[in-house]
């Protein structure tokens, strides 16, 4: 065993715990799984790691500091788009390329082969519905048959008539609702005046991915005021964070019509939330990189590896600058400190 392959002091618990943690804050993360290895690697088959979605490995997969840009970028591309993948890394690629995996080139000397598969693990998103009128009762209804967990807020409703696995609250305090849904989640406001501003303003503190008002303009504009006054905050920022009239414009006329319009936006946001990541990469510069371990002049979109350090990404002409960057940044960046552009 290399020191690099040195197996860290880190448990099997240590893993459940934080998949828990993530799964409680909702956040997207990979499981990879060591299912073939050739010695000299030190992993053994059942081995795992959780990937975060920055790209953060915590676990032991063996062969870390050699493979570990590999099962970074990869873990991230499959939180990205949901889709699983099969990876091979070998001293020789071809030796593991086959129908259904992706082959790579250990890096490490002492060599080896790993067969890794990664599983995206997307916890189901959080639906906020704030009110109890019949446009929020129909959302609540007609969301229970998609993959999201629902939460009706309602003070004066009976949480009986309510699909199974639909959470309810009495609570309306901005601070105490955001708190029951975590972060990011998606949220309709249609209490239709009772508490709009509450809701509204817990949409906000809680980051939520999108906020939809079911009001007419003017009424908007007033839910705005109040809310900002709720957080404190410029009423064009929190203007900003809503949607209204929410839904998409389908001539919905009766409060199951405006819920199904409601619901299709809702889907449609998520949808593209869950590719912002990649499709943000599409907006990097296409000015060229320095590799600060070679000095190469890269192109971004073409860059065999990249890396975040620090709040910036490094571009690199091959995955083994990219490994001995990840293992130790400072000592290359004490040399070129030049930020990629």
């Amino acid at each position: 065993m290399t020191r690099d392959e040195t197996r860290p002091e880190e448990s099997s618990d240590d893993g459940a715990a934080l998949e828990r943690a993530l799964a409680e804050r909702g956040e997207a993360y990979a499981r990879v799984t060591v299912v073939r290895r050739e010695p000299p690697v030190s992993a053994n088959v059942g081995d795992r790691a959780v990937v975060t979605r920055s790209g953060e490995i915590h676990g032991w997969i063996g062969g870390m500091s050699c493979a570990q840009s590999v099962v970074s970028e990869e873990a991230t591309a499959a939180i990205d788009d949901g889709e699983p993948r099969l990876l091979g890394i070998a001293p020789d690629p071809d030796t593991v390329d086959r129908p259904g995996v992706s082959a790579f080139p250990m890096q490490c000397h002492s060599e080896g082969v790993l067969e890794l598969f990664v599983e995206p693990v997307t916890p189901a998103p959080e639906l906020l519905v704030v009110g109890g009128s019949p446009i929020a009762r129909s959302l609540a209804r007609l969301a229970a048959e998609l993959p999201v967990d629902v939460t009706l807020v309602d003070p004066d409703g009976d949480a009986d008539d309510l699909p199974p696995g639909t959470a309810a609250t009495t609570v309306t305090d901005p601070d105490e609702i955001a708190a029951a849904v975590g972060t990011a989640p998606l949220v309709v406001v249609a209490s239709m005046g009772g508490y709009d501003a509450r809701g509204v303003a817990a949409g906000v503190r809680a980051d939520a991915g999108y906020i939809g008002l079911v009001a007419s303009d003017a009424r908007c504009a007033e839910v705005i005021e109040r809310a900002a006054d709720l957080l404190d905050r410029d009423p064009d920022a929190v203007r900003a964070a809503v949607t209204n009239p929410a839904g998409v414009d389908i001539a919905a006329h009766t409060p199951p019509e405006i819920a199904a319009s409601i619901l299709a936006e809702v889907v449609d946001v998520r949808a593209r939330a869950v590719g912002g990541t990649e499709a943000a990469g599409t907006d990097e510069t296409d000015a060229d990189a320095i590799d600060p371990v070679c000095g190469m002049t890269v192109t971004p979109g073409e860059a065999a590896a990249s890396v975040d350090h620090d709040g910036e990404t490094y571009h690199f002409c091959c995955r083994g600058c990219a490994d001995s960057f990840r293992a130790d940044p400072a000592a290359y960046l004490e040399e070129d400190s030049t930020a990629p552009a």
